[in-house]
């Protein structure tokens, strides 16, 4: 088998995105490529590419092989063989490339941790990554522009979920009203700082009547936590004073350090309050649900497995 010629078939379904455009560039019927491509897979015994829609995106085999194949072709052998079989002490090495999507706070808590212990456990796994909030992340699963994601929904509050694609909640993530500690608010419910079990509200309990005189930061328009601090809101027959809209969590709580503003802030990612600040105990308080998701056609690939049990383990661990 012309091995380089089919490798190099792959990487035309790849740039190109359909069998027939890639085809048209090397010349060939969209038949004797498609061919080539399962005489890859064959040899290498992993599925290569899977259809998305109208097009035709990559598994994270397919593109460890373009990026190990194709500049050194003669290593072509070993890395068709998927599985990085050769150390016995490490049976279960996972040769592949993942492009993973992950919202900041996750990238900050968990995503990096996982990547740095897997660069020592599975030196054959590569990857890629990008920040990306839920309503980006998930088309971008579905299109095959990622292959796998961290995501989150607010309780109550599902986002809707291509049929495509396979989401596995892994972490109840509470959030928090946090304001300066000499704020009258903190004088009415104290013991804020104290974690409270679901369901167990405190009497003296802020309501969301009694914030909505207040101004707020938010994560900006369109996005998840920005819906999420309306509808809470929006239950008593209220809306909330949002006088800044910031992407970066941390600088809610600069805001709310400087009596600016009230941010209603997660847990995960978040970095230690300063002195000045507290947080407030809130009737109702919400919590938002962060899932893992890949497209459910990958749902044996070795490479996506192993990331996503990382993922899950790491965020269950929270």
């Amino acid at each position: 088998m012309d091995e380089l010629t089919c490798l190099r078939a792959l990487q035309a379904v790849h740039v190109h995105g359909t069998v027939t455009a890639a085809a048209g560039v090397l010349h060939l019927s969209p038949s004797a490529l498609s061919q080539q491509i399962k005489r890859l897979e064959r040899a290498s015994g992993r599925v290569l590419t899977l259809a998305s829609g109208r097009r035709i995106v990559l598994t994270p085999t397919a593109h460890a092989l373009l990026e190990a194949a194709l500049p050194l072709a003669d290593q072509l052998a070993h890395v068709l063989t998927g599985s990085g079989e050769g150390d016995p002490r490490q049976p279960t090495q996972v040769v592949g490339h993942v492009r993973i999507a992950a919202f900041a706070t996750a990238l900050r808590a968990h995503v990096v941790t996982v990547l740095t212990r897997l660069r020592h456990e599975q030196p054959g796994l590569t990857w890629s990554l990008i920040e990306m909030d839920p309503d980006r992340a998930l088309p971008a699963l579905t299109a095959g522009a990622v292959d796998i994601a961290l995501v989150h929904h607010w309780q109550g509050q599902p986002t809707p979920v291509h049929p495509s694609l396979t989401v596995i909640g892994a972490h109840h993530d509470p959030a928090d009203v946090i304001c300066r500690r000499d704020d009258p608010l903190a004088g009415i419910s104290p013991g804020a700082d104290q974690d409270h079990r679901a369901g167990d509200t405190p009497v003296d309990a802020v309501s969301v009547k009694q914030l909505t005189a207040r101004g707020w930061v938010s994560t900006g328009t369109g996005t998840v936590c920005h819906d999420w601090l309306l509808h809470m809101f929006a239950r008593s027959g209220q809306r909330p004073d949002i006088v800044a809209e910031v992407p970066d969590f941390t600088l809610h709580l600069e805001l709310a350090r400087h009596g600016l503003a009230l941010a209603l802030v997660p847990r995960m990612g978040r970095p230690p309050l300063h002195e000045e600040l507290t947080t407030l105990v809130l009737r109702d308080a919400p919590a938002r649900i962060v899932s893992v998701a890949h497209r459910s056609n990958q749902n044996d690939d070795p490479a996506i497995t192993l990331l996503r049990e990382a993922l899950l383990l790491a965020c269950t661990d929270h």
